[in-house]
């Protein structure tokens, strides 16, 4: 049972360093979001919003035909490049960025994590929590348990059969020996030299 409770300690501290790591990812991933939307805005470009593609130019760099709904509540469609790995399929919702003066031209961020660095912050936020509050419970389930754990003896057995009439493992006693009767004293006297 002890060991149980060592190992909730021990859990419950990974747990807690885990979702300091969590918290601190999702920090910074919120930053990168905002790093990314800045610049973006610098150059005359809103969003993200959530883009359809409905088609898909295989040149070099690839061009793709997106709808979306702009901040503004208005449905557009622009066309524009894709910045990162793979291509999208026609289909696919993407991260787009649209031009404040030509709703028509879009950037189509398709890199994996980059193109919605929110959501992952979101999602690690979520994973920091659930990992604070388990570890924060495991830790203090076990030092309770370990404070206030009471030791238990072990239960005893049934122990050893001794058939009726006995006296238990020691052997039946002897009587006395004939001279010890005769005189009437246990033990014969003893002499002790003389104190100083």
């Amino acid at each position: 049972m002890k060991v149980l409770k060592i190992l909730g300690i021990v859990f419950g501290i990974l747990l807690l360093l885990s979702g300091g790591g969590l918290a601190v990812g999702s920090v910074a991933a919120n930053k990168g979001q905002a790093a990314v939307n800045e610049e973006l805005a610098k150059s005359g470009y809103a969003g993200p919003v959530d883009g359809t593609v409905q088609s898909v130019d295989q040149t070099s760099p690839v061009i793709v035909t997106v709808t979306y709904t702009d901040t503004q509540g208005k449905s557009q469609t622009g066309h524009g490049a894709v910045a990162g790995g793979k291509p999208p399929q026609v289909g696919d919702t993407v991260s787009t960025y649209y031009s404040t003066s030509d709703p028509s031209q879009v950037v189509v961020v398709d890199v994996p994590g980059i193109g919605n660095l929110s959501g992952i912050g979101n999602t690690l936020r979520t994973a920091a929590i659930i990992c604070l509050i388990v570890g924060s419970v495991l830790l203090l389930v076990g030092i309770l348990g370990l404070a206030l754990g009471k030791k238990q003896p072990a239960p005893l057995g049934p122990g050893p059969m001794y058939p009726p009439g006995s006296a238990g493992p020691y052997p039946p006693q002897q009587p006395p020996y004939p001279s010890q009767q005769s005189s009437g004293e246990p033990y014969p006297p003893q002499h002790y030299p003389p104190q100083r």
